[in-house]
């Protein structure tokens, strides 16, 4: 992990810490994806957004310890995601385990930054990375309409631990 000269100390203890929660899950997969960059943005529209092109996280700041978390969270998940092609494994079981077909797309053409809310909860992408919060973090810090499941929560800890 790369934190950018742009994190005060504070966040940056915020972010170790919330690391080293991810890390105690997805730690045995940490052959199959690289370092993670993170910045802050004051002015950022989201909470937080992930860049696959440059492994970039960017999180708005200020904002709650425990926002600032589950947002740090889903974004690993999708640097995880994005990263390691060994997730591809994992895509047919979550997906049954949310009870979605099985060729339901992963993620929706354009990407999800500009899709509606309603239609953001439906991208299984963004379910994976909504329930890998709870899977790290034990609930999400903001409730969205994207489905967490026992099951997906399940999947997801069986994989990370492979």
């Amino acid at each position: 992990m790369i934190i950018d000269k742009s994190v005060a100390a504070d966040f940056r203890s915020l972010i170790e810490e919330t690391w080293g929660q991810f890390f105690g899950v997805f730690g045995p997969r940490a052959d199959c994806f690289g370092d993670v960059h993170i910045k802050v943005d004051y002015d950022l529209t989201d909470r937080a957004m992930y860049d696959p092109r440059t492994a970039t996280i960017t999180v708005r700041v200020p904002e709650r310890a425990s926002i600032l978390k589950g947002a740090l969270v889903h974004e690993w998940a999708h640097h995880v995601e994005f990263q390691c092609d060994a997730h591809t494994e994992l895509r047919e079981a979550f997906l049954a385990a949310q009870g979605m077909p099985a060729n339901t797309p992963w993620r929706s053409a354009g990407g999800s930054v500009d899709v509606l809310s309603s239609d953001w909860a439906k991208i299984p992408s963004e379910q994976y990375a909504e329930t890998t919060i709870v899977l790290v973090l034990g609930k999400r810090p903001v409730e969205t309409s994207a489905p967490i499941t026992e099951d997906g929560v399940n999947v997801i800890r069986a994989w990370a631990q492979k």
